[in-house]
């Protein structure tokens, strides 16, 4: 065998072993992944591409990763969360966002929160129940 064989099944090779780990080609060069980031590759499964960068986590908030099961990007500052309250991270299991504040409840009574599921919101007045 000349060298040119033994370097192109070694090519073939190398190739066949990146495409079990998922390969593809970013900017002409053959990379390992799922996704471009410039010409790296990455996995989307754990990373994202923010600004140019390779980062943990599945969105960006401004130039740094983070992940929404946990988090939110709130005024380009990661915040506990999945909602934003004039600038600030919550939970909107729990809370929600009354004239920019961050009350129990999930609706507003001017800016009292409140549960839908016990009260109801009669011209601005919580009352027990379903009926004003």
């Amino acid at each position: 065998m000349n060298f040119q064989v033994i370097l192109f099944e070694v090519f073939l090779l190398l190739l066949t072993k990146l495409q079990f780990y998922e390969a593809l080609t970013c900017n002409g060069i053959i990379v390992a992944g799922n996704a471009c980031c410039g010409s790296q590759g990455y996995y989307v499964s754990s990373n994202t591409c923010c600004n140019g960068v390779i980062v943990a986590g599945n969105a960006c908030c401004g130039s740094q990763g983070y992940s929404t099961a946990s988090y939110t990007c709130c005024k380009d500052v990661i915040k506990a969360g999945n909602a934003c309250c004039d600038g600030q991270g919550y939970s909107t299991s729990s809370y929600t966002c009354c004239k920019g504040a961050i009350v129990a409840g999930n609706a507003c009574c001017g800016s009292q929160g409140y549960s839908t599921s016990s009260y109801i919101c009669c011209n601005g007045v919580i009352k027990a129940g379903n009926i004003c």
